[in-house]
């Protein structure tokens, strides 16, 4: 046999198993009951079972309302007393947003025992029982199944900042999706109004879509407009805008003008018609990004994790990306626990006489985290000299690939980020590689570059309670 040094928990489901346990221990099996819950759009279904399986009531629906619930818990209470039930189990699956609303109301009502289940476990666990019908009552035996099984995760009530930060990075998400459809959009039409004047070197890469330049645009909207401008007031034009350009820039500018071909179109009016609403359209939702994103540093200063703060290469924006996406605490309780939920831990495939040595990472867990993880492991190897020495290390003396870096500076910075925001204390390695003196000057910036430097004080003050914290 294959040796496995790996050490065994008190129960075969591991680490949820054994938060099942412990909450099991309180009554025997005979007082217990299970109540899986099968989620619906507008309305739910639940049974009543005791530990080993037994139905209590058969298979029964209830509406997504108030009356619903009301009727869920009458019925509930009304066969823990004829059966002298001690404790009460519930669990339901994560159905994307239909599930929260009535765990929060099942939570209020009481029902602390409450487990949300991956849907994965429960179609895994109906399968295992070769039942390849998928009904509701099928469902529920599955679910109730998993949680017997030790399969689910604690339902934890949302948590003050902390998910307000997520709904807020996750809706900047939504709006950078719809910013960069318009750019591509607008490029298309910029194409053919004014081809080739993404070649200008003020108005290459990043600049095309610069504030300065969508006002130029919207002002000056073809060719033939531009050729009669005076070079000078191109530069002043942007120099009003906070953007200087060499003096040379306005030349080259009228110059490209006069060169570029010219097409007469009859659709040319309605193009030009089409690139303003889109420069007006593009322009506000710069500025609503741009108020999102010091909204979004309002909720993370309030959180433990700003101490991410403190690591060179992890900005605020950054930042709130990440901590907007880990999992509760209260189900992770350690390190691996969080990396496993990015799915970046690695894989083992073990038989009898041997164990294979080419495995991969997971990818099982949230698509979200592990990108946003993955991310900031690009930053820190480019800029902060404590873990761009571990990406070194296996490249260069290991002979390991850059996306294998790349991989271990995540779960690097996932175990070092974990601790850091458990114990509330600042980056700081015995080394002292990569960690900013003076985090502050982040925030500082931040809110500089979107004109909030009004918020500085403020945004300073909230942070201070975890920056300045000392032992």
């Amino acid at each position: 046999m294959v040796k496995n040094n790996e050490v065994i928990t008190q129960h075969i489901s591991k680490i949820k198993g054994n938060i099942f346990t412990e909450r099991l221990k309180i009554s025997t099996p005979e007082k217990t009951m299970i109540v899986p819950v099968e989620i619906g759009k507008d309305s739910h279904k639940a049974l009543l079972a005791n530990y080993y399986g037994e139905i209590f009531k058969a298979p029964f629906e209830f509406h997504n309302s108030l009356e619903g619930v009301r009727y869920f818990n009458n019925t509930v209470s009304k066969y823990a007393e004829m059966k002298s039930t001690e404790n009460i189990f519930v669990a339901m699956e994560a159905t994307g947003h239909y599930y929260k609303n009535i765990a929060n109301s099942m939570y209020s009502h009481g029902y602390n025992n409450l487990f949300i289940l991956n849907p994965v476990t429960t179609s895994l666990c109906r399968k295992a029982g070769l039942t390849w019908s998928k009904t509701d009552e099928v469902d529920l035996r599955a679910i109730g199944q998993a949680l017997i099984c030790g399969y689910g995760t604690v339902y934890s009530q949302e948590k003050p900042y902390w998910d307000d930060l997520k709904e807020l990075c996750r809706y900047r998400r939504f709006q950078v999706r719809h910013e960069t459809a318009l750019k591509n959009k607008l490029h298309a039409v910029l194409d053919r109004i004014l081809p080739g004047i993404d070649q200008l070197k003020m108005f290459r890469n990043s600049y095309m879509f610069h504030q300065s330049s969508l006002e130029f645009f919207l002002k000056y909207h073809n060719s033939q407009i531009i050729s009669q401008l005076r070079p000078n007031k191109i530069n002043e034009f942007f120099k009003n805008r906070n953007r200087r350009l060499k003096s040379e820039a306005g030349y080259d500018l009228v110059r490209w003008s006069k060169t570029t071909i010219k097409h007469d179109s009859p659709a040319n009016e309605t193009r030009e018609e089409i690139l303003k609403s889109l420069l007006i359209e593009l322009k506000q939702l710069c500025e609503t990004i741009s108020e999102l994103e010091v909204e979004i540093l309002s909720y993370f200063v309030r959180t433990p994790a700003v101490l991410l703060l403190s690591i060179d290469g992890v900005g605020p924006l950054s930042g709130s990306e990440f901590a907007a996406e880990l999992p509760s605490f209260d189900n992770c309780i350690s390190s691996k626990a969080m990396i496993k939920s990015a799915g970046l831990d690695s894989t083992r495939y073990q038989s009898s006489t041997q164990e294979s040595t080419d495995t991969h990472i997971s990818r099982k867990g949230s698509a979200r985290l592990r990108y946003i993880s993955v991310i900031i492991a690009g930053l820190l190897i480019n800029h902060n000299d404590y873990f761009r020495e571990l990406s070194d290390k296996l490249i260069q003396e290991r002979g390991k690939t850059k996306d294998c870096a790349y991989i271990a500076t995540a779960c690097r910075f996932m175990r070092v980020a974990y601790w850091m925001i458990k114990d509330k204390k600042r980056f700081e390695p015995s080394n002292q590689l990569g960690n900013r003196k003076d985090p502050f000057d982040k925030i500082k910036l931040f809110l500089a570059d979107r004109k909030a430097s009004d918020k500085i004080e403020e945004y300073t003050n909230l942070a201070s309670k975890y920056l300045n914290k000392t032992e």
